[in-house]
């Protein structure tokens, strides 16, 4: 197929779609240095025209300076091997490669799903002082979808995750942790949203989910176990007699407040996490959204 020259892409209209993955770590990664922040390992890019149609996607691995070696826990969520990692181009190649490419599809916006502007600002400050400046306009055009499009779909911006998202559009109710792949996502959303094709029923049920979900969270107020502040020290037996009488309550409170539906309402719900965490126990009644 012939390429089009640039002058005539130049004239036509183009959206972004960009995703990138970072360092991370569990509190017991004790050789992982904290001080760097959050590296950028792997950013993914989907451009599509004014019809969104898909015209370019780009994907690259790049190889942090600092926290070289992924931790378990990364490679587990990313999928990134340490073979990709240590074979991966530097951070200036791989945005080099990003600034050519939106030279030739030119964007005056590339879209997020959260704040990765902040992230790899971040990054920058803290990494890649020395990047050009040309590789800087890439993050300054990168902004965060969330809020207009949660409002196209549900009338007002609120904070959901891309899997929920995915979830209205009819797609596999998770999120990858892929760069290309959550950016292809980014796309797919974007364009079901716009074209009013997602699914009305799942926004519904999610809507329904987000509000008792707020409400649960608003209402919870010991999320973490205050035992230590709380509680005088007890006999074994006492605490026993303190935790059966504690669940007795969990249940009687259930009981009177459910409806013929099956529905606790989440203030409740929340009440019962918090007598679980005066017990030292984990919470397990936030509410869940039902598929």
């Amino acid at each position: 197929m012939t390429k089009r020259p640039i002058e005539e892409k130049n004239k036509e209209k183009y959206y972004a779609f960009f995703d990138a993955e970072y360092t991370c770590y569990m509190e017991s990664d004790v050789s992982f240095d904290r001080s760097h922040g959050s590296e950028v390992i792997s950013v993914g890019l989907v451009i599509c025209d004014k019809n969104f149609n898909l015209v370019k996607t780009y994907y690259s691995p790049i190889r942090p300076i600092y926290n070289s070696r992924l931790t378990r826990y990364c490679k587990s969520l990313t999928g990134l091997t340490q073979r990709e990692i240590d074979e991966a181009p530097s951070y200036d190649e791989v945005f080099q490669s990003l600034y050519m490419i939106l030279q030739e599809y030119p964007v005056r916006e590339i879209f997020t799903w959260g704040n990765d502007a902040n992230t790899l600002s971040n990054d920058v400050e803290k990494n890649h002082k020395s990047v050009s400046r040309k590789h800087k306009k890439v993050i300054n055009k990168l902004r965060d979808l969330t809020k207009k499009l949660t409002k196209r779909v549900f009338g007002r911006g609120i904070v959901l995750s891309l899997s929920d998202m995915k979830f209205i559009c009819d797609m596999e109710h998770r999120t990858e942790h892929n760069a290309l792949s959550d950016a292809r996502d980014l796309y797919l959303i974007t364009k079901k949203c716009v074209q009013g094709t997602y699914n009305k029923d799942k926004a519904l049920s999610l809507q329904r989910y987000i509000e008792r979900r707020d409400e649960y969270h608003q209402n919870r107020r010991f999320k973490r176990t205050p035992l230590h502040e709380y509680m005088v020290v007890r006999t074994e037996q006492e605490k026993k007699q303190f935790q059966n009488m504690s669940f007795q309550y969990i249940s009687m409170l259930k009981r009177y407040f459910e409806d013929e539906q099956g529905n606790i309402p989440s203030a409740i719900l929340a009440l019962c996490d918090d007598i679980r965490s005066l017990n030292g126990k984990q919470a397990v009644e936030c509410p869940k959204l039902e598929e």
